[in-house]
């Protein structure tokens, strides 16, 4: 069926598979038992050999005879018979089927013998002649075989000849690649010599180049041509390299021998220069040797006077200027002139110097001179003015000296050389100002006179006036002692009247405690009150609790000025001792007083938080009956066809320009307030949530990430804990952004006319159309980007700009519904560019793109006056902000007018 290129027999799984293991191209109507093929599409397999089953009927060849016994093909089945002989065919019975009585033909039965002899006879023959087939067809099969295995055997020979021959050729060729190669890096090694060679080794070089291009450049074979321009070029670069180097050396040489001049010239000018430096060493050396020889004398003069010691000095202090003075002059010379004092190398040696070999060395010199004239006059100096110190105190020490004795001499009257006790006495009243008795001069002199003297020496004054001095300050400390006591006496009266007036406020204190308590219990349930009481009843507590917290601030403020009198009204000597008294009995009022502070600033703060949730509630309440009737007056509009300056003049009944009170209401009262909104989402969404829900696995993360961890956590595991918590809240998936629902609002007279007296302008009775107009303006936030495009139709239009999220956009048509892609579109301005164009509010799957909203701000910090984002009204932070007018003034940034 295959055609005859797939006849034979095929070895394989099962029967028709697709898969087969070997193949044989015999057709024979037994399977070969060798010469198959393996794989199928491979070279003949003699291994492969295949052997009858033992057990299994060996199949004849057709023609072959039955075995014996068994009836041919195409023969009538033996019959067996009764008794009796079988009918004689094509003889009529005389008597019947069954013969004559007694009567027995044996022909047939010979003659049937004699078939089946005969019919053995050609069976065997054709056993035989099918036997000897086989054998012939065997012996054929193995000479086919044979012949195919020589056939196999000699294309695989010639086969190895082949390869031999290839093998021997690539050979060659890689052994002729080699030797050009080799030949080339030779050649090219010898090129690259030349290219640099220097002017001394070039005709060297150059021989050895022309010696490798005689032998090895027949050998570079292809490269032959190639190689030969490269040496042509390595020998033009190497004469232009070898003319550039000689031009080099040669500005080399001009260069030295310019440098040699200079450094002779310098080295001229370094000797003149420390010859100079040295003349003005010699000069401050000079005036150090004549400090020395004036400050000599200084230190002999001690038992001179003071002037001519001061005298002596001076001299000293002017040759020490002088000599300061040559050996700054020496240092000034090396700051000028350092740069130039250079050798012929110059190596840094000073700051500024550059100086090496003899002159570093004759410099270095010159300086120790200079630092040792420096140091040797400094050290001159101060001992002169040592010695002068001390010759100056002993000089003073000298007229102390004289003045006490010649006020020993006044008191000694006797001129015996010894203070008698009453001259002590006078001694001690004139000079001393105290007045001895008796027994006090029997103590000073038991401490200053000994037994064999007649009074006080002058050598022993010293201990009298110790002894006199101590007696005057043991008569102060008395004194003191008992100023100390009367005072003492004095301030224990006035504590008492302290501690009364503290006892007294304390009583005040207990009272103003009752108050505070009383004031609290008020105002703790505000929290709890703030969900479900109404806006007026929150704003009567909010009064009610700031008049409490004022009147117990009045209290406090009464305790405070108590407390601060107590200790005042006191006589200024004793003033601070009570103030000091005070503090530490006020300790425990002044605490009282702090935590009462705190206690009223807590209150305070929660009636203010009470009254901002008030307001938060009524701006709520307002928001949500302005969007409500909002909502009524679109709809409205948009069923009947009309644009704002339609739909305003269809509220101006009387036409005078303004909408009042009466037609604001009137027009509510009567318009069908049941609408139904637009839904956003699919048949199938339509029973979700539409507000955002929380996702509390992403609050678990976030609470997570805001967990303080425990204090001995180190570093790294408090990075490995906030990544992990980051990445898994950001792998998180957040909530699609889906619609919010419109309150309905019952818009009762009251509720009506609250909007209006929100939507008017300032001083205004009537809503005039620029006010109307901003009422009715829809503006939308964008929540997932999308792009705005020039027409309705999604498919063909043009983009006009790519939304972001955070960006407003103004409505100014729709939504509606987009026929071919069912999605919701509007037309609107994008605030902040100037670009207008439709675009897709939610997806045909639910998903949302813009919503309502970006009217309302927040004031999150107080405006300077003059600026532009100026809200008209409280204008306190935290408040609610109604946008009246916005304008963008960058990329995610507004700033516009409005009313708080």
């Amino acid at each position: 069926r295959d055609g005859p290129d797939f006849c034979g027999w095929w070895f394989g799984p099962k029967v028709g598979g697709d898969q087969v293991w070997a193949y044989h191209s015999e057709k024979a109507p037994t399977p070969p038992l060798s010469g198959w093929k393996v794989p199928y599409d491979g070279p003949v397999d003699n291994t492969f050999i295949l052997q009858p089953a033992s057990g299994y009927p060996k199949q004849q060849p057709p023609g072959y005879p039955p075995p014996y016994g068994q009836p041919a093909p195409g023969m009538p089945q033996p019959v067996a018979y009764g008794y009796g002989a079988p009918p004689a065919y094509g003889v009529p019975p005389a008597y019947g089927y069954g013969g004559p009585p007694g009567y027995e033909d044996r022909a047939p039965e010979r003659a049937r013998r004699e078939d089946r002899r005969r019919d053995e006879d050609d069976r065997r023959k054709k056993d035989e002649d099918g036997k000897e087939r086989q054998r012939n067809a065997e012996e054929g099969r193995k000479s086919a075989a044979k012949r195919k295995e020589e056939d196999v055997a000699r294309k695989k020979e010639l086969e190895q000849k082949q390869k031999e021959e290839a093998a021997k050729q690539k050979k060659d060729l890689e052994e002729k690649r080699r030797q050009e190669q080799r030949s080339t890096l030779a050649i090219r090694r010898i090129i690259q010599k030349v290219r640099l060679a220097s002017p001394e080794t070039f005709e060297e070089v150059q021989k050895e180049l022309q010696e490798i291009l005689r032998v090895e450049l027949e050998n570079t074979g292809s490269q032959k041509e190639r190689i030969k321009e490269e040496s042509e070029k390595g020998l033009e670069q190497a004469m232009k390299r070898l003319d550039s180097i000689r031009e080099q050396r040669q500005k080399e040489l001009d260069k030295k021998e310019a440098e040699d001049k200079k450094r002779q010239e310098q080295q001229a000018k370094t000797d003149e220069l420390l010859k100079e430096l040295s003349e003005l060493v010699e000069a401050a050396e000079i005036g150090v040797a004549r400090l020395k020889e004036l400050a000599a004398p200084l230190s002999e003069k001690i038992k001179d006077s003071v002037k001519e010691v001061e005298a002596c000095a001076l001299a000293v202090e002017e040759a020490g200027s002088d000599a300061k003075t040559a050996t700054k002059a020496c240092t000034d010379f090396i700051m000028v002139n350092g740069n130039d004092i250079k050798d012929s190398a110059p190596i840094p040696a000073i700051p500024g110097v550059q100086v090496t070999g003899e002159t570093k060395q004759a410099l270095g010199k010159l300086l120790q001179r200079i630092n040792e004239c420096g140091k040797t006059a400094e050290s001159l100096i101060q001992a002169a003015r040592g010695a002068k110190e001390q010759a100056v105190r002993r000089a003073f020490a000298r007229q102390k000296t004289k003045e006490m004795e010649a006020m020993f001499a006044k008191y000694d009257r006797d001129k015996d050389n010894a203070l008698s006790q009453a001259e002590v006495a006078a001694y001690a009243k004139k000079e001393m100002s105290i007045n001895v008795d008796k027994a006090l001069l029997d103590k000073v002199w038991r401490c200053t006179v000994d037994a064999d003297e007649k009074g006080v020496s002058f050598e022993k004054m010293y201990l009298l006036n110790a002894s006199i001095g101590i007696v005057r300050e043991m008569q102060r400390n008395e004194r003191r002692k008992a100023a100390r006591i009367a005072k003492e006496r004095v301030l224990a009266g006035l504590r008492e009247k302290v501690r009364a007036k503290v006892r007294e406020a304390d009583r005040f204190a207990l009272e103003f405690e009752k108050e505070l308590r009383a004031m609290e219990k008020i105002v703790a349930p505000l929290f709890g009150k703030a969900k479900t009481a109404p806006v007026s009843e929150m704003e009567e507590e909010a009064d009610r609790c700031d008049s409490l917290v004022k009147a117990c601030r009045d209290t406090e403020e009464k305790m405070r000025q108590r407390v601060r009198s107590i200790p005042l009204g006191f006589d200024k000597k004793y003033e601070e001792d009570m103030k000091e008294f005070f503090r530490s009995e006020a300790k425990l009022l002044e605490l009282q007083m702090g935590r009462a502070d705190l206690r009223l600033q807590r209150a305070a703060n929660l009636s203010r938080r009470h009254r901002e949730q008030a307001w938060r509630k009524e701006a709520q309440e307002v928001e949500m009956v302005r969007a409500f009737a909002m909502k009524v007056i679109r709809h409205y509009a948009r069923v009947n066809t009309l644009s704002n300056e339609d739909l305003f003049r269809h509220l101006d009944a009387d036409g005078d320009g303004g909408i009042d009170e009466e037609e604001f209401v009137s027009f509510f009262s009567t318009v069908d307030k049941d609408i139904k909104e637009e839904e956003f989402e699919p048949e199938d969404a339509q029973n979700e949530q539409v507000e955002m829900e929380a996702n509390p696995l992403e609050e678990m993360l976030v609470d997570t990430l805001e967990e303080p961890l425990p204090s001995d956590a180190d570093e790294e595991t408090v990075i490995r804990q906030q990544s992990l918590a980051a990445i898994m809240l950001q792998a998180t998936p957040k909530p699609k952004p889906k619609p919010k629902k419109v309150v309905k609002a019952e818009l009762s007279p009251e509720e009506l006319k609250s909007l209006f007296g929100s939507v008017l302008d300032p001083d205004a009775v009537k809503i005039s159309p620029e006010a109307f107009f901003r009422l009715v303006k829809v503006y939308y936030k964008v929540v997932k980007e999308t792009p705005m495009t020039e027409k309705l139709e999604v498919n063909g239009s043009q983009t006009v700009h790519q939304l972001k999220v955070g960006e407003i956009v103004e409505m100014l048509e729709g939504p509606e519904k987009e026929v071919s892609m069912k999605v919701f579109r509007a037309r609107g301005k994008v605030i902040g560019e100037d670009k207008e164009g439709w675009v897709t509010v939610a997806g045909n799957q639910g998903t949302i793109f813009l919503q309502e909203g970006g009217h309302l701000w927040k004031v999150l910090d107080r405006l300077a006056k003059g600026r532009r984002q100026e809200a008209q009204g409280g204008g306190g932070c935290g408040g609610p902000f109604l946008a009246t007018e916005a304008r963008g003034v960058g990329p995610h940034k507004t700033e516009g007018k409005g009313k708080a």
